[in-house]
């Protein structure tokens, strides 16, 4: 890895254990992003999200209507297993201010 996939590495683990991981699934998972990222994958986690509420135990989404998760803003609770699975979100927005290439488009329009 170089300096600045360390540096993302350790932003992620942080990020991935405040949620809820333990430190061995946030090790892991982080690691298994800095491959994406070398593959320019454009799928992202739930878990990588800055609308993504809470911690240990409920996650939220705070864009559920835009994801498509529910039809209101009481449907947004996440399933564990959903925020872990690699998906493509318009509601997508890294905690670290990064939007995905669909919110990028919109703000341009």
């Amino acid at each position: 890895m170089n300096t600045a996939e360390i540096d993302t590495f350790m932003a992620r683990l942080a990020r991935f254990t405040d949620k809820g991981l333990n430190l061995a699934d946030a090790e892991a998972m982080a690691e298994g992003l800095i491959q994406r990222d070398r593959e320019m994958d454009d799928r992202h986690l739930c878990l990588e999200c800055v609308h993504l509420r809470g911690g240990t135990g409920r996650l939220y989404c705070g864009k559920a209507v835009l994801a498509g998760i529910g039809s209101r803003a009481a449907d947004a609770t996440l399933a564990s297993d959903l925020t872990r699975q690699l998906q493509r979100c318009a509601g997508f927005t890294t905690y670290h201010g990064k939007a995905n290439d669909h919110e990028q488009v919109q703000q341009k329009t």
